[in-house]
């Protein structure tokens, strides 16, 4: 049936391109769109995301990883005595403005972090080592931001909230949708961005391997009022679904993926029906011959098959040419989930849109084709 549906599909080339054209063009806007979707609002919670591997303690207040109101850094001394709690390590977020030689201002989310473990950043480091953020005035910043230009070296100098700072590492696309991080020394970041040292921005916990991550939240949550405990996935999870409902990000790509989705389907379809018209001669010609309306339905669907195949292969190279070409500015990921997406999209553009045809040749008398 195969042989027989590359004939049809052979016969006329210019159809063929048409139909092929409308089914890459609806799965790479949908792969693109939803791989970009899912990278910036992987980007929005990168602080949660490299974070994990600790138990979050945070004001009550907050709704996501970017929102960190202050609690008393008493609550960090009360952690060490629940249950399961092996460690504490105090975080700060704290915001302020980077000046350059040059003038410019560029607005920063500064991240202070406790050595020696420094856990809670910086993460993905390419120049230095987190120890150098216990020299003077150190401050590691994003070689990937843009605003701060591409001329970065170690010993760099610049004002930070009006205090001098000194580049002394370098990290790798750290910041985020809408935030840009930078890192320092708890004490240094509390001193740059005017914070007592009675009050921390969140406290992250190591448990004891004992204990399971999920009783350790429970033994805190019962134990110290007023604040959320959440396990790193959890946390990260909270923050992904916050922005996701309150960006208004996945409802703009999302209609983009429908109008995709749409345009592809409206393509091969009617192409499809207009391909099946040209030929019905040759359809009719099959049924008066004996072939029955099951037979001429596994030709068409064969020939659907057929475009599906090679529409998503070629559909798959491009996503991926696409993320060589942007991979200096997008961190982008074709995912298991979403080409399983792509496979179910394409199934649908190809077979939906071949029903327009198979139903205009099952209804087809086969004497019709011989009148006139």
């Amino acid at each position: 049936m195969f042989a027989e549906a590359l004939k049809f599909i052979w016969y006329d080339k210019a159809k063929m391109f048409g139909i092929l054209f409308g089914i890459i063009l609806s799965l790479f806007l949908v792969g693109q769109q939803v791989m970009i979707c899912l990278s910036l609002l992987g980007s929005t919670v990168s602080l949660a995301t490299f974070n994990q591997e600790y138990i979050w303690v945070v004001n009550e207040k907050s709704t996501q990883v970017g929102d960190l109101p202050f609690i008393d850094m008493r609550i960090g001394r009360s952690l060490y005595s629940i249950e399961g709690v092996a460690a504490v390590y105090p975080m700060i977020y704290g915001a302020g403005s980077l000046k350059k030689p040059d003038g410019t201002k560029v607005p920063l989310n500064l991240i202070g972090t406790q050595s020696p473990n420094f856990a809670g950043g910086p993460w993905r480091v390419i120049e230095g080592d987190t120890k150098n953020m216990l020299e003077s005035n150190a401050i590691f910043l994003d070689s990937k931001n843009k605003e701060l230009g591409t001329n970065l070296q170690l010993g760099d100098k610049f004002e930070f909230n009006g205090k001098q700072v000194v580049l002394r590492g370098l990290t790798y696309r750290t910041e985020g949708l809408g935030n840009s991080y930078a890192f320092a020394s708890i004490e240094r970041a509390r001193f740059l961005c005017n914070i007592p040292p009675t009050q921390a921005s969140a406290f992250l916990v190591k448990w004891d391997p004992k204990y399971s991550p999920e009783s350790v939240v429970k033994n805190i949550a019962s134990k110290i009022p007023r604040i959320k405990a959440r396990t790193g996935k959890d946390f990260r999870s909270e923050s992904l679904s916050y922005f996701a409902t309150n960006s208004g990000i996945v409802a703009s790509f999302g209609l983009l993926v429908v109008f995709a989705v749409i345009t592809g389907f409206a393509i091969v379809g009617l192409t499809m029906y207009s391909a099946v018209s040209d030929r019905i001669k040759d359809y009719g010609t099959l049924k008066a011959i004996g072939g029955n309306n099951w037979s001429i339905r596994k030709l068409i669907l064969s020939q659907a098959a057929l475009y599906s195949i090679v529409g998503f292969l070629i559909a798959w190279g491009l996503l991926n040419a696409f993320i060589n070409a942007t991979k200096d500015s997008l961190e982008l990921q074709l995912i298991p989930e979403i080409l399983y997406s792509l496979i179910g999209v394409t199934l649908f553009i190809s077979v939906v849109g071949s029903l327009f045809g198979m139903r205009k040749i099952t209804k087809l008398e086969p004497a019709a084709v011989f009148r006139g």
